[in-house]
């Protein structure tokens, strides 16, 4: 009653090629998931910055004014004319006290 049993290479082969496939596959998945955490990573930051960057100019706009940059000095004649003092130049709303 002896039974010869032979060893299957093939089988064991063809788990072994298994296992490294799906070790294979699970590194490429995970290599996908980190890749795509630091692209969404410098997303968040770039967008901070920017926001940050926003905010400060926002800021400086407040403080600083509009029209602080653009003070133009005007050359003004003024001459005695037919019914009193003349004034040559802009008149604008901002030429009144």
């Amino acid at each position: 009653m002896t039974q010869s049993q032979t060893f299957n290479s093939q089988g064991l082969m063809d788990a072994m090629r298994a296992v490294l496939a799906a070790l294979l596959a699970g590194a490429v998945i995970a290599l996908g998931l980190i890749l795509a955490a630091f692209v969404t990573m410098a997303a968040l930051v770039v967008a901070a910055v920017a926001l940050a960057g926003a905010g400060a100019w926002w800021l400086y706009r407040k403080v600083r004014g509009r029209n602080a940059a653009r003070k133009d000095p005007r050359v003004l004649d003024a001459h005695r004319g037919p019914h009193g003092w003349t004034v040559d130049g802009g008149s604008t709303s901002t030429d009144r006290p």
